[in-house]
């Protein structure tokens, strides 16, 4: 239902994102310039391949859906690189949660996936997650961790070198929730992956994101593991937790290192919804992850996938030179790309009574160089204001048609003005499209 905009939660959201936005640009420095990307070049190879995703949140059930998607997300991973000059797929990273609550029943069902779908040449490489613990929080958050150890049968943490590439994955401590005591290992395993592999990125995989870098890491990220993947330019971190879209531009960000979050398996979650309600229009329908490849030099193409419509994202990543701090994708150069959303010739809007008797506003959605990240949309009845609401927009849902319902409730008579805008991801903001009708009763 369409209602009034809570003033404190207005002021709350601003803040939020204008310190994402301060902290991300000091980290990542002021662009030079606006020039696009390095495109991946046509005679890429790659000497390495590997999946990488996050947030399962498998239940123990064989018929969950989540489980089907890991399921379908491997036999993807061998469709896609059968058809490649390189075969190979060489490992399948999760960078945690791959349970819901941390119950046994939970990692048999992953088990029996990987047992049953992932070829003896794929290495497995997985961290825990907050949700590993939820069962033995309470009690002895060591239990949890005792328990991963068991089903998963290895150890909490991971440095594995395959194809002349260091896979270096860093579960939460003992508590479940901190890295306090993992930092030195951390930053051990980096020094020794550097020294033997020079400039060549080293790949790192933790839960939850560093804070202040990728989109959700200000609301669930980490402080502490930023303190050593800041002196490594060559890291490449991949993590997960906050289940935000990996087709939102702010998902990679450059600063004194690379940052990528994973999206979901599960269900979505975005930064605007967490103020407004937590999740999105469609949450369940999220199966997001990456595919990423990396050729004898050092350079890394990363390519983001859409389960749901078995379709690959447009923002593909091609990384290059890192060891040179060569930040092509740092948030300030891609917010310096970006420009105001654009209202096409075709947006349409109309309005029509339900059988609730209530009014509903149907529009159809602006366009960006990335994604239209949100709308704001407010009302006036006879000049005087009535309501006003945002939402999030639906640019990770690519089976969605890019249209919008708005339900005003039941109206009295009078005149009414719609006013929308749209926002990017980059809080650019369109130019307001207007709609006007009259209601009698």
């Amino acid at each position: 239902m369409f209602s009034f905009m809570n003033a404190a939660r207005t002021l709350l959201a601003k803040t939020v994102a204008g310190l994402y936005v301060i902290l991300s640009m000091f980290s990542a420095g002021i662009p030079s310039g606006d020039a696009e990307p390095t495109k991946t070049p046509a005679d890429f190879t790659p000497v390495v391949r590997f999946a990488v995703c996050s947030d399962v949140h498998l239940n123990g059930e064989e018929e969950q859906e989540e489980a089907k998607r890991l399921e379908k997300l491997i036999s993807f991973m061998y469709d896609y690189s059968a058809a490649q000059d390189y075969k190979g797929f060489d490992a399948l990273a999760l960078a945690g949660d791959v349970a819901t609550t941390g119950y046994e029943k939970e990692y048999d069902i992953f088990n029996k996936i990987i047992a049953e779908n992932l070829r003896s040449e794929t290495e497995m490489l997985i961290c825990t997650g907050n949700h590993e613990y939820i069962a033995t929080r309470d009690v002895d958050a060591s239990e949890g961790a005792r328990l991963w150890e068991k089903k998963m049968g290895r150890s909490l943490d991971t440095h594995a070198v395959i194809n002349g590439y260091h896979f270096i994955l860093a579960s939460y401590c003992d508590d479940g929730k901190t890295f306090k005591a993992k930092l030195d290992w951390i930053d051990s395993q980096i020094r020794e992956a550097i020294a033997d592999t020079g400039d060549k990125p080293v790949f790192v995989f933790q839960h939850p994101a560093p804070f202040a870098t990728v989109y959700g890491s200000v609301n669930w990220g980490d402080f502490d593991i930023t303190k050593v993947l800041r002196k490594y330019p060559q890291v490449i971190d991949f993590s997960g937790h906050s289940h935000y879209p990996v087709n939102d531009p702010r998902s990679i960000w450059q600063g004194s290192y690379t940052a990528l979050g994973c999206g979901t398996l599960s269900y979505f979650e975005t930064e605007l919804d967490a103020i407004a309600g937590n999740f999105p229009y469609e949450t369940e329908k999220a199966a997001q992850f990456y595919i990423v490849e990396a050729d004898a030099e050092g350079n890394v193409r990363i390519m983001p996938y859409d389960l749901i419509t078995d379709t690959f994202f447009s923002n593909e990543y091609y990384l290059t030179g890192l060891a040179d701090k060569n930040y092509e994708y740092s948030y300030a150069r891609m917010k310096k790309r970006d420009m105001p959303p654009e209202w096409g010739d075709n947006t349409e809007f109309s309005t029509a009574v339900d059988e609730s008797g209530n009014t509903v506003l149907t529009f159809t959605g602006a366009s960006d160089k990335y994604v239209v990240e949100s709308y704001k949309v407010s009302v006036t009845r006879n000049g005087m204001p009535f309501a006003s609401d945002n939402f999030s927009g639906k640019y990770m849902y690519l089976f969605e048609e890019d249209k919008y319902d708005v339900n005003l409730g039941k109206l009295d008579s009078g005149s009414y003005k719609v006013q929308v805008v749209a926002l990017n991801a980059y809080a650019e903001t369109s130019k307001p499209a207007t709609y006007s009708f009259t209601v009698q009763n």
